[in-house]
């Protein structure tokens, strides 16, 4: 009897073994970016779709690894008439089975974008990201450097102006696709709209640097930015690149001021800075907005503002 019972379980532990997943040498395709081609329909959850012009190079590494899985230096813009990538990789995976993959774009020193998502990696060859139900192109977030910003003509107590923010290759965030548009929420990886928002949670924002003389007052224009108490906040990408805002005296105050950021100090690590260091050449992960500013171009006399006109790229 006990031989007989041990007879059953030896065959039915042969079984499961037969059909759980193996570790096997596997290789396919992924696709980054591409516009809705072929009839084939992108949620929302697929903005913002972003490949930087500035990009010279692409990386794609699978469940952490610290070697990349696959590797192009011809993945184009999608701004203009550029389409994204696609990239060729091989690994070692257990298959079949769900997979982390995970890219970053650079232009050969510094991260532009970067995301990741979960694909089924089946025996064989596999063409990820190619549309379809779990299989869309995978989503990258840009990771906002830098920023550009202008003052225009100021009258009685204020004074208007826009700002632009950039990539690490010095390329202009702008959104030139159609609705829904890149905001909070409306992306797969983490909600971010700048990869380095902290999915939300670090919001890019701008103060005044001393607002005993002068403070932010708006301009917010729902949904790519929101006002509050001082604090102008960025919430999404607009198909100009600029936003507006607008800065006060104090009632009666003397003295300057100008316009801090901060925020977008939180990377997203969906390529870590192992990975990133292990790529040839390293890549690294580009300094935060957070903590720079227009220094204090604008003057306040007796609550009278003026500012020094014309624009610059600051950080």
């Amino acid at each position: 009897m006990v031989a007989a019972l041990a007879g059953v379980g030896v065959g039915v532990t042969a079984a499961a073994a037969r059909s759980a997943p193996q570790i096997r040498h596997v290789s396919g395709t992924l696709e980054i970016e591409l516009p809705d081609s072929g009839g084939i329909k992108l949620t929302s959850a697929e903005m913002p779709r972003e490949v930087s012009g500035g990009t010279t190079h692409a990386a794609l590494f699978i469940d952490g690894a610290a070697s990349p899985a696959g590797q192009t230096s011809s993945c184009t813009a999608t701004i203009g008439t550029g389409v994204g990538c696609t990239i060729t990789w091989s690994a070692s995976l257990s298959a079949p089975a769900s997979h982390t993959f995970a890219v970053e774009t650079d232009n050969g020193a510094k991260v532009l974008d970067e995301g990741k998502a979960t694909y089924t990696v089946n025996v064989g060859q596999n063409a990820l990201g190619s549309g379809g139900a779990g299989n869309a192109p995978l989503s990258l977030n840009v990771a906002a450097f830098t920023f550009g910003y202008s003052v225009g003509a100021c009258s009685g107590g204020t004074c208007p102006g826009s700002f632009s923010l950039f990539d690490a290759a010095f390329y202009s965030i702008v959104y030139n696709g159609s609705t829904p548009v890149p905001t909070n929420g409306q992306n797969p990886t983490s909600g971010n709209v700048l990869d380095n928002n902290g999915g939300g949670t670090a919001n890019l924002t701008l103060t005044s640097d001393t607002p005993s003389i002068g403070t932010v007052t708006g301009t917010a224009s729902s949904p790519f930015t929101s006002y509050s108490s001082g604090t102008l906040t960025v919430l999404g990408i607009n198909n100009t690149g600029n936003f507006a805002y607008s800065v006060a005296c104090v009632a009666g105050a003397t003295g300057t001021f100008g316009i801090l950021f901060g925020g977008a100090n939180v990377p997203s690590g969906d390529v870590t800075a192992a990975e990133l260091a292990a790529l040839s050449p390293a890549v690294a992960y580009p300094a935060s907005p957070a903590g720079t500013g227009t220094g204090h171009i604008f003057t306040c006399t007796n609550g009278v503002a003026s500012a020094t006109s014309g624009s610059l790229i600051a950080n």
